[in-house]
């Protein structure tokens, strides 16, 4: 009966490791910087609506770093207001978990993850503003 419970312990352990490296195996292989190709949609800000591209930023890009913390930047086009707003993330099911806390308010945006691409897709409103847009962005090599 030990005999057993000894395989059993050893196999289950073997099965964990194996699943751990897997883990970060893929972790490393998403971990990288992430530029912007697309950005659509609209923007609403007191009844006046824009519509979203390229050409509103000079850049937008996420850093995601092998040991799980993450930088957002982003430039809009005649503009010397930059946004850097660090944060987490993790991997789990094809989506990027993506944590920061922009203004001391803890948010959390999921964006799928495939063959180095992310796609985030927003839709929210609030205080006189709604956002309804998709953002693409491709892992730089």
């Amino acid at each position: 009966m030990k005999r057993v419970f000894v395989l059993v312990l050893g196999l289950v352990l073997t099965l964990s490791c194996l699943l751990s490296l897997s883990a970060c195996t893929m972790e490393s292989k998403i971990a990288g910087t992430y530029e912007m190709v697309s950005v659509s949609g609209t923007l609403t800000y007191n009844g006046v609506t824009t519509e979203l591209g390229e050409d509103l930023y000079d850049y937008y890009r996420i850093t995601l770093n092998r040991d799980g913390t993450a930088l957002i930047e982003s430039k809009g086009a005649d503009s010397t207001a930059k946004i850097e707003e660090e944060g987490t993330w993790e991997y789990e099911d094809d989506l990027i978990k993506l944590k920061s806390r922009p203004s001391g308010i803890t948010v959390v945006e999921e964006m799928e993850w495939k063959d180095g691409v992310i796609t985030y897709e927003a839709e929210q409103s609030g205080q006189g503003m709604a956002i309804k847009m998709t953002l693409i962005l491709e892992k730089q090599e």
